[in-house]
Parts: structure tokens; C-alpha cells; sequence
């Protein structure tokens, strides 16, 4: 259970990249409790809700948060636990598969999972071939360490990085999947990067694109966790200042937020030829604009009227006197709850299969998270699909819909799915 009360905040005024205060907010989410911060529904008058309010650096082409919740408030006590997925360890298992093929490693290569959370990645490698060390500074690290993985209990920094290289050797390989957007000091964690990596080590990262996020409307991707959204363009300059270079990006349709980029980085003068996928996207985000603010202005107006649209969609079902409920609790789901003004006289429930989250109440909107089975005996016929992002295999799979149900998917456009 998260403590409601203990949220630190801060603010900054320049760009994390760049420096510059050359900064505009071009949306508006309002005042939002942190997303992952589920509670009893005892607790709620202690809640604390803060700004969410996205900026564009003119100068880099950044999106960014200023509003800062301090991390140690928000992981010490996580909920968010990776392997309860079985599409997102499905995914993993594939981009381990991938990396393995086409990266040539010893059996006693160091491997480093940067934001490990409960071991999802580390333990899609082969047992006993590599030297596997995850990084999780949350109390998700335990589940990893109840696994068999070695775990450092602490956030990535340019000291950490330096350490790890003097207790080990340099990394093969390093990944950080759903990790750099939730930095601030992202100067410092990409420095411990390039102290760590082996000369011809690679660094893979992946994070939800900001290109599908204007593109689809994915707003619910924006949360105080995630205190920045890259595109591309500003990230190849953050790689440039610490003698690092991008030399392949991948876009993929299923990440741990939603469509994501995976960037594969190495050293300056490692020997990976630079791949047309660079620039071909640098290339296309300067044709939609990156750095203009006119592209973000009607990024607001959108998620404006997509609001109104899924409200009209919901409340259609309501008028109707059926009976909805919300499927899946992920944290990008609060903040489209929130968004929407929406609460247990809207949903009835919220179906969860993380037993940390059962029990307890979606935060600012207050709606019960209960079970599956429990969830099915309630007799919903409609819900709103919370992780969308999963939409193709909740179809396939879940027992709600082999039971009759139906999903209410908000995203691009919201619609009925089977």
C-alpha cells in the first residue's frame, strides 16, 4: 500500500537536455495524484494531487515535465510490477532473442538491466550462460532478488555506472526499457552509461515515441513518472555530449506504455556503422515539426476533443442503463480517468491481476480495483480497456471476452473491440 501523504515536489525552469529556458506548455491535464499511487479507500482524504502539465524545449525539441514528484516518494513503496503481463514478457522475451542474435557475446559477458523492476528482463536470458545484474532502486527489486538476480538497490547515475565497471567489467550489454523518460538528471545517468559500457558494448533503450503520441493521441502516456517524451532529434543531441552515438532505432507497437522507439546506442568510436533508420527518422521529424510549437498547439486541441468524444461514447452506454467497468490498472490508465472527471458512479469496477493493487482504489478517481473472477461475477457487459496497449491479446485471451464481453478501446478513436 502507498502512503498517500508523502509526495515531495519540485520544480525546474530549463530544459533537461539543452539547458534552455526557451520553454512552452502546450497541455494541460490538471491536477493528478501520482498514477501508481493506489490506496485504501480509508486513505483518501490524504491524497495529494500535483501539476501535470507537458513543455516543449523550442530549442532541442523536448517535451517535458517541470512539475518534478520526487522519485523516492514514487518508487519506494511500487506497485507496478512488470511480469504480471504475459504480452509484455512475451515482448521482452522477444527483444532479448533479438539482441542475442545479432550482438556476438562470451559466456561470461556482464549484462545490465537498468530498472529491472521485478526481473521481467533478466530472466529472459539463458540461466547460467552471462553475468546478469539488474538495477532497480524500488521495492519491485525484491521480487527480482526472490528470483535468483543480483540487484542493486539504488538509482543509475554517473557514480553508479563507474562502480559497477570497477566491481565487474565493462557491460555487453546494458538495456533500460520504460526507464530514461522517468530521469531527471538525465545528463548523469547517460554518463554512468558511457562508464559502464564495453567499447563495443551496446546500450538498448526503449520508450514510448512521442511521434505516436501526438499522432494517436496518446495522452494517457503522460504522467508524473514519465518526465519526459522523446522524439528522436533531441535525444541523438543528449547521446552526442557524452561521446555516445545512436546507430539503429526500431519503432514497435507494443511497449510497456504503448508504441515505443527501440534505440540501439554505442561508443563514439565502436566500430557500428550508423543505419538509414537514423536519419531517416530525424529526417521525418523535421518534416512534422519537432521543435514548432504550432504542432503541440494542436496536439492540445486534439486531446481536448478526444475527450469530449470518449465521454460521448461512455455516457451513451450509461444512458442506456448498461453496466461499466474498467479492465486493467496500469498507471497511464489514471491519468485518462482523471482526464475524463470519471468515478465508481461511471465505472463500477476496475479488473486487476497484481494482488498489490486489488483491494484498493484507482488514485484520484476512487473506483475499486478487485479481481478478475470477482469481476466477472459482477455481470459488467462493457468496459473501458485501461491497457489498450494490450488490446490485441486481452481479446484473444482474457475471460471477459470469451464470456461475452466487450472493450471500450479509447485510442485513436474511441470504439468497440471484439
Amino acid at each position: 500500500m502507498v502512503d498517500p501523504s508523502p509526495f515531495k515536489l519540485t520544480k525546474r525552469s530549463d530544459c533537461r537536455i539543452c539547458g534552455s529556458t526557451n520553454l512552452g506548455a502546450y497541455l494541460d491535464l490538471g491536477d493528478q495524484p501520482p498514477s501508481n499511487a493506489f490506496i485504501p479507500a480509508e486513505a483518501i482524504s490524504q491524497e495529494q494531487a500535483f501539476p501535470l502539465k507537458v513543455y516543449l524545449c523550442q530549442d532541442c525539441g523536448l517535451s517535458q515535465l517541470i512539475h518534478i514528484v520526487s522519485a523516492q516518494s514514487i518508487f519506494d513503496d511500487y506497485v507496478y510490477l512488470s511480469s504480471t503481463s504475459k504480452a509484455l514478457c512475451a515482448h521482452y522475451q522477444g527483444m532479448v532473442d533479438s539482441a542475442l542474435s545479432k550482438f556476438e557475446l562470451s559466456d561470461d559477458s556482464l549484462i545490465v538491466d537498468i530498472g529491472c523492476n521485478d526481473g521481467i528482463m533478466l530472466n529472459c536470458y539463458p540461466k547460467d550462460k552471462f553475468q546478469l545484474l539488474g538495477v532497480e532502486p524500488s521495492s519491485a527489486g525484491d521480487f527480482a532478488r526472490k528470483a535468483g538476480f543480483k540487484v542493486i538497490d539504488k538509482f543509475f547515475d554517473a557514480t553508479l555506472g563507474a562502480d559497477i565497471k570497477a566491481e565487474y567489467k565493462g557491460a555487453s550489454i546494458i538495456t533500460a526499457t520504460n526507464v530514461f523518460a522517468h530521469v531527471d538528471d538525465i545528463h548523469s545517468f547517460t554518463a554512468g552509461i558511457i562508464e559502464l559500457l564495453a567499447p563495443e558494448g551496446v546500450f538498448i533503450i526503449e520508450f514510448p515515441y512521442l511521434g505516436d503520441m501526438l499522432e494517436d493521441l496518446y495522452f494517457d502516456t503522460i504522467y508524473h513518472e514519465h518526465l519526459c517524451y522523446f522524439a528522436l532529434t533531441p535525444v541523438v543531441r543528449l547521446l552526442g555530449d557524452h561521446n555516445l552515438r545512436a546507430f539503429r532505432v526500431e519503432r514497435t507497437d507494443l511497449g510497456a506504455s504503448g508504441p515505443a522507439l527501440r534505440l540501439f546506442v554505442c561508443r563514439e568510436l565502436s566500430s557500428f556503422n550508423v543505419e538509414p533508420s537514423i536519419s531517416e527518422l530525424i529526417d521525418a521529424e523535421t518534416s512534422w515539426g519537432v521543435k514548432e510549437t504550432k504542432r503541440y498547439k494542436k496536439f492540445g486541441m486534439d486531446v481536448a476533443n478526444i475527450k469530449e468524444k470518449i465521454l460521448e461514447f461512455i455516457d451513451d452506454f450509461l444512458s442506456q442503463g448498461k453496466k461499466l467497468g474498467g479492465f486493467g490498472a496500469p498507471a497511464k490508465g489514471n491519468t485518462l480517468l482523471n482526464y475524463l472527471g470519471l468515478n465508481e458512479t461511471s465505472l463500477t469496477f476496475v479488473a486487476e491481476n497484481n494482488d498489490l493493487k486489488i483491494g484498493q482504489v484507482t488514485p484520484g478517481s476512487h473506483i475499486p480495483i478487485v479481481g478478475d473472477q470477482e469481476f466477472l461475477e459482477s455481470e459488467i457487459s462493457h468496459a473501458l480497456l485501461l491497457s489498450w496497449n494490450y488490446a490485441e491479446f486481452f481479446i484473444k485471451n482474457s475471460a471477459f471476452v470469451k464470456d461475452g464481453g466487450k472493450f471500450i478501446i479509447p485510442f485513436p478513436s474511441p470504439h468497440i473491440a471484439p
